[in-house]
């Protein structure tokens, strides 16, 4: 300790803001372990994998000359990266996932579901549901109906129509934004009743929300036009920040 979370960096990614792990080493300072809680890098498409790679392996020897411990969750951007889908701190008080598995559909605004939404529809009627285990699995399963299938386009207007259309998403991300925090509290009581913190990424919302008897913690993201949060845990409670990079 201290642990450090964060998400949805993207690495790879043409909207990630982060180009070189140089813009964020400052973060590693007075951190023993660090996390990534999902979609930390891009792996499913085939354009950005070898940037993500470099990326990814740039991050973890960071890790690696300074001592700092390097932890992975999976993503539904990374759903290879590792085999833990959360992990809990503190006798469970504390739950940390991505945040794909909380909605059922895993990303209720994906252009994808409005494909798909049959196809996934099928997989949650056979799939039932008691753990955090099955909940997990079930969001892999639904991410590989969800795999994108565009790239990021060359200019604006296309990168505008890419993220507005079809119309029903921005509705959905609006329902999502306004909701999520709710949604994690109905999930945890579900899966994870004895977690009375939660910290998830996915929704690229940063902030801390209450829902219920349960504090929300969302890390954001570090994509263009987005906020990522830095959260430190350790014996003397929780402490974010806001991530600032060097250019």
């Amino acid at each position: 300790m201290p642990i450090r979370l964060v998400s949805d960096w993207h690495l790879g990614h043409p909207g990630s803001r982060v180009k070189e792990i140089l813009q964020i080493e400052h973060l590693l300072d007075g951190v023993g372990t660090l996390v990534m809680v999902g979609d930390g890098r891009e792996e499913l498409v085939e354009a950005w994998r070898e940037r993500a790679d470099q990326l990814w392996e740039a991050l973890q020897e960071a890790c690696r000359s300074r001592k700092v411990r390097f932890l992975a969750l999976t993503g539904n951007h990374d759903p290879s990266v590792s085999q833990d889908g959360w992990m809990k701190l503190f006798r469970g008080r504390v739950l940390i996932t991505h945040g794909d598995m909380i909605y059922e559909t895993a990303s209720p605004w994906s252009r994808e579901l409005f494909a798909n939404r049959e196809a996934v529809r099928q997989c949650l009627t056979t799939n039932t549901c008691h753990s955090l285990t099955d909940r997990w699995q079930c969001a892999q399963e639904v991410g590989r109906l969800l795999r994108p299938r565009h790239q990021m386009p060359r200019h604006l207007l296309g990168y505008l129509k890419l993220a507005l259309w079809p119309p029903e998403r921005l509705l959905e991300v609006g329902k999502v934004w306004s909701g999520f925090a709710k949604e994690t509290e109905r999930f945890t009581a579900a899966f994870s009743p004895e977690s009375e913190v939660v910290v998830c990424g996915h929704f690229h919302r940063s902030g801390k929300f209450q829902a219920g008897e349960r504090t929300v913690w969302n890390l954001g993201s570090l994509m263009r036009m987005s906020k990522g949060l830095a959260l430190d845990i350790d014996e003397d409670g929780i402490r974010s920040q806001v991530i600032r990079m060097t250019e």
